[in-house]
């Protein structure tokens, strides 16, 4: 259940411990088990307020503090990404907030403790509301990979347990998510069981059997269609070149430039950032990219320019590449598994929670049925040719 935590209360908070000035503006976002609010002054200025589910809220986890330092670094490095603001005043008593100065404690009205941060607002366009195209995909890979060989270098998961924590969405656990929640699913309606069964037991084979060979890194693990930001008018300005058969990388730049900026303008929900297999991470953003309606007829093309952007900053291994197909593979049946899962415990939020299903089991259907000769052709062709 997701945090009960009203909209007067967030905005009654966020004046009392963040200083922010009041009238504010508060709108509730989308959320899969935290509770996110758009606060808005009079100056027109905007910040996030964001609720953590319970579990991520045990202090002795530092969860939130993990997402503060996380944050930290990729702004000091330059990423747009959004930046956790500090508590203000000197009113907060020791068991009210986190050592580092930017989370607090809050009750919900189930009386349930909850983590709380305020966090900055980017701007930009939701990708999934844009014009899609090859050169939209091929730079979010690059932004992935740039921010990906930043994260190779940190020291976060040493300092941060939280980091290396075993949870649903940490693509290495499907093996045994699937297995605790495969009961419920069968008393799902629309869920391919069969499917499922076949698709983890071949994830489980492949990935244990190279896991010795795959690097780890921190990822932000979770670059789907909502938690993406673009520029709008030149996400228009890319796909209009591409449908006129021009497309390129000069093309897509000069597109982007005629509009003021770059294609892709943030990454947002860090939540599920942690350790995991590093290919993991264009693995889930392309799987994700091929289930857009623009690329969901001939998805390929929408995986082979994430891959290809990403690749242009941070080259996969041979042995990552050959396992691309089975991670991609792996996270949309993770995602089908648990929105199903959750939709019949949040009936409320089940729009949000099923967004995968309406074309997730038709890619993959898709995905499964394929060779990896077939899939290698299409997504690295150049590798293949060789």
């Amino acid at each position: 259940m997701r945090p009960q935590v009203t909209p007067e209360t967030a905005t009654d908070l966020a004046i009392a411990h963040w200083h922010l000035a009041g009238p504010l503006n508060c709108t509730q976002l989308d959320g899969y088990d935290d509770r996110n609010y758009r606060l808005t002054g009079q100056d027109g200025r905007s910040w996030v307020f964001k609720i953590h589910n319970a579990a991520d809220s045990l202090p002795e986890a530092q969860f939130a503090e993990a997402q503060n330092a996380l944050l930290g670094l990729l702004v000091a490095a330059g990423f747009a990404v959004t930046a956790p603001l500090p508590l203000q005043g000197q009113q907060h008593r020791a068991n009210d907030s986190f050592s580092d100065g930017f989370t607090l404690r809050v009750r919900g009205e189930d009386g349930t403790t909850h983590a709380a941060r305020l966090l900055t607002w980017l701007p930009g366009d939701v990708l999934e509301t844009v014009e899609q195209s090859a050169a939209l995909y091929k730079e979010l890979g690059g932004v992935l990979g740039q921010v990906d060989a930043v994260l190779m270098g940190c020291d976060l998961a040493d300092r941060y347990p939280a980091l290396r924590r075993k949870f649903d969405w940490n693509t290495m656990q499907l093996p045994a998510t699937y297995a605790r929640v495969r009961e419920d699913l069968l008393r799902g309606a629309g869920v391919d069981v069969q499917l499922l069964d076949q698709v983890v037991a071949l994830f489980d084979q492949a990935t244990s059997a190279a896991d010795g060979q795959l690097r780890r890194s921190i990822i932000h693990s979770d670059a789907n269609e909502r938690n993406v930001l673009a520029n709008g008018a030149a996400a228009a300005a890319a796909a209009a070149a591409e449908q006129r058969s021009a497309a390129s990388d000069s093309s897509a730049a000069a597109a982007a430039a005629a509009t003021g900026g770059s294609l892709i303008t943030g990454l947002i929900d860090w939540s599920d950032a942690c350790l995991q297999w590093l290919a993991q991470e264009p693995a889930t953003c392309a799987a994700y990219c091929c289930l857009l309606p623009a690329y969901i007829n001939d998805p390929l093309p929408a995986a082979a320019a994430v891959v290809a952007g990403y690749e242009r900053e941070l080259p996969l291994l041979e042995v990552e590449r050959r396992l691309l197909r089975t991670l991609m593979m792996g996270r949309l049946a993770l995602s089908l598994a648990l929105g199903a899962q959750a939709a019949a415990l949040q009936p409320d939020n089940a729009a949000y929670l099923l967004q995968t299903q309406k074309n997730g089991w038709r890619l993959l259907r898709l995905l499964a049925d394929m060779s990896d000769a077939t899939f290698a052709a299409a997504v690295f062709p150049t590798h293949a040719a060789e």
